[in-house]
């Protein structure tokens, strides 16, 4: 009687260990797979150390698009400071809100913007001191007939200072998103796709983890505002 055909795999794993990619062999594909779950692993573990509730996952796509990264960082200091200047018009206070910038590569070779925004307590901050805010009228109505939500208001008010202030800007509404944040561990994974993106073209200015702009997101330690286990100076929004 013949003996039934078995398949087995050329990766020899013990019967108490799980399948992992240390197991298999390094094709370009894995290579790039494993940065992409190293990187993602090592921003979580950023975000936890650090105490940070993001609240929002920004975009912004420009009409004046650039294919150097250098130039997109010296972009992105500038999109920091309009946004600083949004929530602090004055002076900037140490536990300012917190932001992490990542470049993302179209396959015409042309550089957008996401990027992480901590959560903002709303009420706290229209309730201190005067605002000048750009809003549409809908919302003014809204706001007069008692029907509408802080946080819309919130954001919108952001969405229209950053199209005020940034030239690059385009003012259509596909030119500035801001969405919820929804799975923070999603959306970190979303923005590390450049590391196995084999379809985008190979453009020396842009390489691996150039997609993080490590010189204008809050990834570093500082004591006066990061160190874990102080929460309780910061409220799981931020008091801007």
């Amino acid at each position: 009687m013949n003996k039934p055909l078995e398949i087995v795999s050329q990766f020899r794993v013990s019967e108490n260990d799980k399948m992992a990619l240390r197991h298999l062999p390094f094709t370009p594909y894995l290579i790039s797979h494993r940065n992409r779950e190293i990187t993602k692993d090592w921003l979580l573990r950023r975000q936890e150390d650090l105490d940070i509730n993001f609240g929002y996952f920004i975009s912004l796509s420009f009409y004046k698009q650039t294919d150097n990264p250098v130039i997109q960082y010296l972009d992105n200091h500038h999109i920091r400071k309009v946004i600083l200047d949004f929530f602090y018009p004055h002076a900037k206070p140490k536990n300012r809100i917190r932001l992490w910038f990542f470049v993302e590569q179209h396959k015409s070779g042309k550089l957008h913007l996401h990027f992480l925004m901590e959560k903002v307590d709303w009420d706290s901050w229209f309730a201190k001191g005067n605002r000048k805010l750009i809003l549409h009228k809908k919302t003014l109505n809204n706001i007069i007939g008692n029907k509408f939500d802080i946080e819309d208001v919130g954001t919108q008010a952001l969405t229209n200072h950053l199209k005020e202030w940034i030239n690059k800007l385009g003012r259509g509404k596909k030119s500035t998103k801001i969405k919820s944040i929804g799975e923070v561990e999603q959306r970190v994974h979303y923005l590390n796709k450049s590391l196995n993106s084999f379809s985008l073209p190979d453009i020396e200015e842009f390489n691996n983890w150039e997609h993080i702009d490590y010189e204008n997101s809050d990834l570093g330690d500082d004591d006066s505002l990061s160190i874990k286990g102080k929460s309780n100076e910061r409220n799981k929004s931020i008091q801007v």
